[in-house]
């Protein structure tokens, strides 16, 4: 197997070495040794790929499509359900490469790393939102079937049909035979497998796990965003920021308040809109108001959320990153290494969030202008862009 060996120097022709612990096969030819590296073991090969998965689930696959001897050493990552070790949570999807409908690019905000993949899988599926996780939230045209992608893996994972959560301006159209538009805002797993969703229509925040029948209902009034976080699925809604209660089989699903926005800031329903973030490990919401006595006509502030004390605290800092804001979803990115030409503490707007800036330093609250900047149509753009929208928007 060509892929799996790699040729040395010999460093003598006299000499012909014994095998390393019966690991490593080598047999000189001349001038080199050749060593077979299908031919590593179980133990050797195994905790190589305990090492690679552990780093990335890009570079694990990419382990086990050397030779068979390494397939059989690694557990196959399509057969783990939703297990947390194998999912994509560092690579987002940017666009839609130009090689066919079904191939995408993907970007690890990590280190910078970009991949093109083809997905067959998406034929007679709608999409419908992009996971914090890196999965892909589909629906299956013809069944209403909900399903989870792996775009690494290509793994698929079913849930319930939303047949029963449809409205009933929804249901008629179904019964018709018409397609049903089913849009999503927010997604995530939470503990026990669980996967909650937000949907927008209709208007209710669903919970299921793998082989479920059905969906069980937590929530149905209108959320501003959402965001797993910890094992748990957080929400922002006019009341402040909650948390769904998984609790017990006994006890009905509801989201508890973990932070009352009224003791933080005062709030006008009609000129707002809240998104919650994960910055590197902390809980972070940007509060965006109307400021009509600015050219720009918007204001961001940041809280971070002390979940001790339950109160939304300021911030004027990002601790070195920065986040990227559209109205479905936010990511944090390093303003240092891979992507050095990102500004700190500073939040770019995708098209559909912002139309008239496209950065705010939460520092000072200088507005910046990307057009005509050295990164123009760069990582920072590419970003701003693949941000924006939800469903057959995304990328």
């Amino acid at each position: 197997m060509a892929a799996s060996r790699a040729v040395f120097p010999c460093p003598s022709r006299a000499k012909r070495a014994r095998p390393l612990g019966g690991h490593l096969r080598r047999s000189c030819t001349r001038d080199w040794a050749v060593l077979d590296y299908a031919d590593l073991g179980d133990g050797p090969a195994g905790l190589i790929a305990e090492l690679t998965l552990a780093s990335d689930v890009a570079d694990y696959v990419r382990f086990r499509a050397v030779c068979r001897p390494w397939r059989r050493c690694s557990p196959d990552p399509r057969a783990g359900g939703l297990d947390g070790r194998f999912l994509p949570r560092q690579w987002i999807m940017i666009d839609k490469a130009y090689a066919g409908p079904r191939r995408h690019r993907f970007l690890n905000v990590s280190t910078g790393e970009c991949i093109r993949t083809d997905l067959p899988e998406l034929a007679g599926h709608t999409l419908l939102a992009l996971t914090p996780e890196g999965l892909l939230l589909l629906l299956h045209e013809s069944t209403l079937v909900v399903r989870l992608l792996n775009p690494l893996t290509h793994q698929l994972t079913d849930l319930p049909p939303v047949t029963a959560l449809l409205s009933p301006e929804q249901s008629p159209s179904r019964r018709r035979g018409l397609q049903i538009k089913v849009m999503v805002s927010g997604v995530g797993l939470v503990v026990d497998s669980s996967v909650a969703v937000s949907f927008f229509d209709p208007m209710v925040l669903a919970v299921a796990k793998p082989g479920d029948d059905s969906w069980t209902v937590a929530h149905n009034e209108e959320v501003s965003t959402t965001l797993p976080f910890a094992g748990r699925f957080y929400c922002a809604t006019y009341r402040g920021v909650m948390v769904l209660d998984v609790g017990s089989d006994r006890q009905p699903l509801r989201l508890q308040v973990v932070a009352d926005r009224s003791k933080s800031f005062y709030l006008n329903p009609m000129a707002h809109s809240l998104h919650l973030a994960d910055n590197g490990g902390e809980l972070m919401l940007v509060h965006r108001t109307r400021c009509h006595d600015s050219k720009y006509g918007r204001r961001y502030d940041v809280y971070r959320l002390d979940l001790e004390a339950g109160v939304l605290v300021p911030v004027k800092g990002f601790n070195g990153r920065a986040m990227f804001m559209g109205m479905g979803r936010t990511i944090s990115v390093s303003a240092q290494n891979p992507f050095p030409c990102v500004a700190s503490d500073t939040i770019y707007m995708g098209p559909d969030c912002d139309g008239k800036i496209q950065g705010y330093n939460i520092a000072d609250g200088r507005r910046c202008d990307l057009i005509g900047a050295v990164c123009r149509r760069s990582v920072v753009d590419c970003l701003r862009y693949c941000i924006q929208g939800f469903g057959k928007l995304l990328a």
